[in-house]
This record gives structure tokens, sequence and C-alpha cells, in this order.
């Protein structure tokens, strides 16, 4: 099976290459990822200017890696389409990011965007990330990188179910205090705020104070702060189904206010 790695905290995390080292135990790796910091850039393309793609030199072996002035989504994309030649993406891996991906702010996120490259073109996709609980400690991206190994086994062999992402965060806690792993719903609010800070230039945005909220069972960040692997599974589905009902009668009106009552292409 041939592996595409990306991530959105760049070509130099540790994260992705500790995600890469478990892909090429399953199979053939290539690795495009960001040149620099990508982070919070969601599904953004770089429509408007130029996106280098520079090879860069790979400690692991058979492994192939590009560095791109890009996005996530741009990485994805090259990878798909252009720098895996004529081998087809069987699994697109992004990850392992350092922090976590869940709640609401999934659609900030380069990690889990990266991955509806894959999605739309109907290739298996997994997010991978690392909740960091304890600033002090140290990320440990061996075991969540043993889960993405695990979890790519099973879709090799074809026992677990492809038809939606899998966006998988990790604990940052010794393996033994891990209490499980759940299948989650997205929670309906965020992890952390953004807070905005002044600069000599402007504002920037930075992770503030996580929202001290508790959240329902069954949720990703529920299952987070419980000291559990949430794997919560993706389909981007954008249409409220349950409300076109509803909007219908107002278009109704609408329609009659803006455009006159209208047979056959001729207003009465």
């Amino acid at each position: 099976m041939n592996i595409l790695v990306t991530n959105d905290d760049g070509i130099d995390s540790a994260g992705l290459w500790a995600l890469a080292e478990a892909m090429s135990r399953v199979g053939e790796v290539l690795v495009v990822a960001p040149s620099s910091q990508q982070s919070g850039m969601g599904s953004s393309f770089s429509l408007h200017s130029d996106t280098s793609i520079k090879e860069v030199p790979s400690s692991i072996p058979g492994v192939q890696a590009y560095a791109v002035g890009g996005t996530p989504s741009d990485c994805a994309m090259l990878g798909i389409r252009r720098l895996s030649g004529d081998k087809r993406i069987g699994l697109l891996v992004s990850g392992i990011n350092h922090g976590a991906n869940i709640g609401r702010d999934i659609l900030f996120s380069g990690t889990v965007m990266a991955t509806l490259q894959g999605y739309f073109r109907k290739i298996p996709s997994i997010a991978m990330s690392l909740a960091i609980m304890d600033r002090d400690r140290e990320p440990d991206f061996g075991f969540a990188a043993t889960v993405a190994e695990h979890l790519a086994r099973r879709i090799q062999d074809g026992t677990l179910p492809t038809d939606a992402i899998l966006n998988t965060n990790v604990p940052n806690i010794p393996r033994e205090r891990i209490k499980g792993i759940v299948t989650t719903r997205t929670a309906p609010g965020a992890w952390v705020r953004l807070a905005p800070v002044a600069t000599e230039d402007g504002v920037r945005y930075v992770s503030g104070a996580r929202a001290e909220v508790e959240y329902p069972e069954g949720t990703d960040i529920r299952a987070i702060t419980s000291d559990m692997i949430s794997i919560t599974p993706l389909r981007m589905e954008v249409t409220h189904h349950d409300g076109i009902l509803v909007l219908a009668e107002h278009v109704l009106s609408l329609e009659s206010d803006l455009l006159g009552n209208r047979k056959g292409g001729q207003e009465a």
C-alpha cells in the first residue's frame, strides 16, 4: 500500500517523522509536508501565490520526502496528484499534531482538513493528534504513532470501515494511565480559546486558556479529559437536511416578492 504522510506543523516536526516511521512498517511512504508551521490554516489553498517544492533528506530508509512552501491542503493535493507519480495513494495520514484536534476546533485544523483531499477522492484518511494535557510533560509521539500503525493495518486488511475520516486524538500521558479507546462524536464547543495579542505590526491570535465546560458523554473532548483515546468518524456533509422544508416555505414567499408570480416563464 502506498501511504501519503503530511501535517500542518511542518517538515521538521518530530510528530511527522514518528508517524512516517510507523507507516513505513505498513507500506511504502511518501512524505509531503509544509516547509514551515501552518497550524490553523484549515482547508486553505495557495491560489494566488507560487508554491515551492523541494526534496529533503529522509532519515527513514525507502521514504521519499518533500517540503512544500504552502498549506497542508497544498501538500495533500500535490502528494496525491503529482509527487506520487504513477503510484496510487491507498492511505492518507496527517499528523501527528502537537496538540489536540477536537470539538469545533477541527474546522480550523490543518491536520484534519488536509485529510479532505483524501476523503473527496475516496482514499482512506486518518488525522492523528497528540492531546497535550500537561505543558510541562514532553510530547511522546511514539505511542500515538503505534495507534496510527494499528489503524493503518486494519484499513490495509479491509477490516476497518473507510467511508469516513478517522479523527484520532491520543492523550499525552503514560500509556498505563490511558483508560481505553472510544468512538466519539465531535463536541459542540471549543477545546481552547483564541486570544488576540498586539504586536508591533498588528495583531496575532494565539491559543488561550481551555474552555472550562463540562462536555457531554460520548464527545471527543469528554474522552480526552477522561484519559481516553478518541476516534471520531468525520463525513463532510454540510447540508442541513432538516432545514430544507422549513426554509422552502420562506423561499416561496421570497420568490413571490422578488420575481412575481410566473407561469410558463411569463409574469402573470
